[in-house]
């Protein structure tokens, strides 16, 4: 009700004139005159009448020096354009006024997005700004996102503040800022999957420019059916036989990460708590093999399949967090709709990591399909208590399934973001 309450218009439109127009020391000083004028009911108290009297004449003149004096100065702020959550970020404010020197009286303000329910939180959320030259002044604020999701900050506002320092006026504000936040996650050491290496057509110029490049590494005797392109002609010369050059072959293991985003159309808070672990998970694993020698190809994600590559400097570890920061969970059980749809992407793909929710018959029979095109599995169950069916014995037909607790994820993460 209280939450309802402060989404009004009239009432939330106060609010935001209080927390932007008023300092720490003006807040501080309405509240008292608040308490001066109910004690100023009593007619009898004449000094509580003079304080009230005195306390809103302060008010009045730091208002109309507010309308008056406005700032003219030169302003920028330079936001990130992506964030992960609860891993702060420094936004740095400049102004400058050349050739005349900053007015010591500014105060900047940062604003919450108007969803206004702590989604990202400044600190601090106002700040006097500091001269650094004569023309130039600046202030570094910290801004943390709580959770991932894409957000439209609004823009911070420039004030001049009165003499007292109890108002601030309004003054010049920046546009909006897109703000994309990434899920929470964390580095691995090591993770083992089944790899297996697959010839990847093209060669490096399509891949990358690391890993097993395709190089001369010697001269053989020419065998027919030898592309001619291949004569080493100086060889030839020198030994009076035909000699081919011989190259390193290029090979790379490829790598598709499903994750199974199903969730009932009512969810419980545990449920959909389950839900952002495994997202932390897949980003967890994403990120380590954006480290490795390793392909990330396909990304499938609930009904969707997303075509990524991300390592071996081809692509980056952003292309699968960009996916996993605005993904919502799926109401339908999508293992019957992603099959067709990845299957006839698998015959270059030597490993499936699969992040599921819980371990049924229908995800059960997904992965034996997999398995069965020959390609290797890994499946990790994010899920609390028992799963629907036993996944002990799957783990002997299928390759590597383990379980993890959405306690055990927090406790990783935790260990990434000690001050979250």
């Amino acid at each position: 009700m209280a939450y309802s309450f402060l989404q009004l218009p009239a009432v939330s439109k106060v609010v935001r004139l209080y927390r932007e127009r008023l300092t720490c020391r003006g807040q501080y000083l309405l509240w008292s005159m608040v308490v001066l004028a109910i004690l100023g009911l009593d007619t009898r108290r004449t000094f509580v009448f003079w304080l009230f009297a005195m306390v809103a004449g302060l008010f009045a003149a730091a208002a109309a020096f507010t309308v008056i004096r406005r700032p003219r100065v030169h302003f920028d702020c330079r936001f990130p354009e992506r964030a992960t959550a609860s891993r702060p970020v420094t936004v740095h404010a400049r102004v400058s006024n050349a050739p005349a020197p900053v007015p010591s009286d500014l105060c900047l303000l940062f604003r919450q997005p108007p969803e206004g329910t702590g989604e990202i939180s400044f600190h601090p959320t106002s700040v006097l700004l500091e001269e650094d030259e004569g023309t130039l002044a600046q202030a570094c604020v910290e801004m943390r996102p709580a959770r991932r999701g894409r957000y439209v900050l609004p823009g911070p506002v420039l004030g001049r503040t009165d003499p007292l320092r109890l108002m601030v006026s309004r003054g010049l504000d920046l546009p909006e800022h897109p703000l994309l936040v990434y899920p929470r996650f964390y580095s691995m050491h090591e993770f083992i999957v089944p790899l297996g290496r697959r010839h990847q057509p093209g060669g490096i110029p399509l891949t990358s420019s690391t890993g097993e490049a395709i190089e001369f590494v010697g001269t053989r005797e020419y065998r027919p059916g030898d592309p001619v392109k291949n004569i080493h002609w100086r060889s030839w010369a020198r030994r009076g036989e035909p000699v081919v050059k011989e190259y390193m072959e290029e090979y790379f293991c490829r790598i598709a990460i499903v994750l199974d985003t199903f969730l009932p159309s009512k969810f419980t808070p545990a449920q959909h708590a389950s839900f952002e672990a495994a997202i932390s998970v897949v980003a967890s694993i994403a990120d380590y093999f954006s480290r490795s020698e390793d392909i990330v190809d396909i990304l499938a994600a609930g009904p969707d399949v997303y075509e990524v590559s991300a390592g071996r400097s081809l692509a980056y570890l952003e292309n699968i967090l960009d996916v996993l920061a605005c993904l919502g969970p799926c109401h339908d059980p999508p293992f019957a709709t992603i099959g067709p749809n990845l299957f006839e992407k698998l015959s270059q793909i030597t490993t499936v990591v699969a992040v599921l929710q819980d371990w049924d018959t229908p995800r059960e029979d997904f992965l034996k399909r997999v398995h069965a095109l020959g390609t290797a599995v890994r499946a990790i169950i994010v899920h609390d208590g028992p799963t629907q069916k036993a996944w002990e014995q799957a783990s002997e037909n299928l390759g590597e399934v383990s379980v993890h607790s959405t306690a055990d994820v927090e406790r990783m993460l935790a260990a990434e973001y000690p001050h979250a």
